[in-house]
């Protein structure tokens, strides 16, 4: 199954997909929405809206952080990536802060680079 990962500029190898603005509802939850971003995603990677519902497929996610995470998009409601654990860490690390945009790039068929753009430059 394939799988995804996280950017850090404009100049990372790779497709960029976009950016989302998050906020302080972002940051207290553990996501981000790809509502924007959602038919930049390959259509086996979005599952329905519960974890008995995933997609056939996953991706891959490249954050900064130990490892890569596995995970497929809540297409249903949600929009975002199932998997949310790892965000918490990506924002903490990033000492992100509502405003800031997360930066998404496809770096080969299903893994994606995650990357913060804050108002001082992208982390």
């Amino acid at each position: 199954m394939p799988v995804a990962a996280s950017a850090s500029s404009a100049t990372e190898p790779g497709r960029l997909i976009g950016e989302v603005t998050i906020n302080a509802a972002n940051l207290r939850n553990n996501h981000f929405y790809l509502r924007p971003l959602i038919d930049q995603f390959p259509a086996d990677v979005i599952g329905g809206s519960n974890k008995m519902a995933e997609a056939p497929s996953m991706v891959l996610i490249d954050w900064g952080g130990p490892e890569p995470v596995r995970t497929d998009i809540d297409g249903k409601d949600k929009k975002f990536f199932r998997a949310r654990s790892w965000i918490g860490a990506f924002y903490k690390l990033n000492h992100a802060e509502p405003g800031d945009r997360v930066v998404i790039h496809e770096t080969a068929p299903y893994r994606y680079r995650v990357s913060l753009k804050t108002s001082h430059g992208v982390r």
